[in-house]
């Protein structure tokens, strides 16, 4: 009864906070910037679109990619306009924020995507803007799901949970073996995993970084709200090691230091 009472509290907790980083992002000066300038390729404002345009981008094709995307627009309200993607990078007196719109019509589904730039507190210069329909949300395309996934993600999710219980138990043996010193220091390198492999859950596509370390020997982790979700798993060096050592001290009856 406890456990559900605290964990129905910690979920209390996230949501509400979880919904004003959203809404702090929405209300952005740049995310209400960046929705006004989309909303022109939809009303083919073609003159405003190009005032704000880098002039690094103008050019005698300019005009026709312009209207190309526009096209993608039907003369419909949005039903919902969400951003699900933000990314600000600042240097010296340059800030460029990278935006992803997404646009809900009755019929299909929008991506908008608009580079800004930003000299000190200046007007914003559009480097960049591409829009690009997709079959569904993001929140739908980027849902972790094990239905119909190939049988390499199957493995993949076993050796993750394998690994995050192989790492558990040897905790546990840590903290009940008798180890001569620095019990604490072990503890903590049991946890250690090295050598990562990862699996996009939405791509498949499949990372492998050699020099790389991660805790439980296994995570799951997403970019921003809507990304794709990151299985990667690890080798779980710190208890391979600590098991090794454990036999010896057990058979050498070494007395337990304090953690």
């Amino acid at each position: 009864m406890f456990r559900k009472t605290a964990w129905a509290l910690i979920i209390a907790l996230l949501l509400p906070g979880c919904d004003l980083i959203k809404s702090y992002f929405e209300s952005k000066e740049e995310t209400q910037f960046a929705k006004h300038y989309v909303a022109l390729f939809q009303a083919r404002d073609f003159d405003a679109i190009e005032a704000t345009i880098d002039p690094k981008l103008k050019d005698g094709n300019l005009r026709a990619t312009l209207q190309q995307m526009a096209d993608f627009f039907p003369k419909e309200t949005p039903k919902s306009i969400v951003t699900v993607g933000l990314n600000t990078f600042s240097y010296e007196n340059l800030t460029r924020t990278n935006l992803t719109i997404q646009y809900e019509f009755s019929q299909n589904w929008l991506l908008a995507n608009v580079l800004l730039e930003r000299s000190g507190d200046g007007p914003f210069l559009v480097a960049g803007v591409h829009v690009q329909p997709v079959s569904d949300s993001v929140q739908n395309i980027n849902r972790f799901t094990i239905r119909n996934k190939p049988a390499i993600d199957y493995v993949m999710l076993a050796i993750a949970i394998l690994n995050t219980l192989f790492v558990f138990a040897s905790i546990i043996l840590c903290i009940r073996t008798p180890i001569p010193k620095r019990k604490w220091l072990w503890i903590v390198f049991v946890l250690v995993g090295v050598a990562q492999f990862s699996v996009n859950w939405t791509t498949g596509e499949f990372t492998f970084t050699p020099i790389s370390f991660q805790l439980f020997g296994a995570g799951l982790t997403r970019s921003g709200f809507y990304g794709p979700w990151v299985l990667a798993v690890s080798v779980p060096i710190g208890a391979i090691v600590f098991l090794t050592k454990r036999k010896k001290w057990l058979r050498a009856g070494i007395p337990s230091s304090p953690i």
